[in-house]
């Protein structure tokens, strides 16, 4: 699915498994860290 499919229109934009993370913005790395983790639990 293209990221305009989750009615994100800005950009930088991370989806993780569907769900819309962060829009207009690089996140912090800690936040990355967290949204990998729960990934694999």
């Amino acid at each position: 699915m293209k990221i305009a499919g989750y009615g994100v229109f800005g950009t930088p934009a991370v989806i993780v498994d569907g769900e819309v993370k962060s829009v207009g913005k690089i996140p912090k790395k800690e936040d990355i860290k967290v949204w990998i983790k729960k990934l694999g639990s």
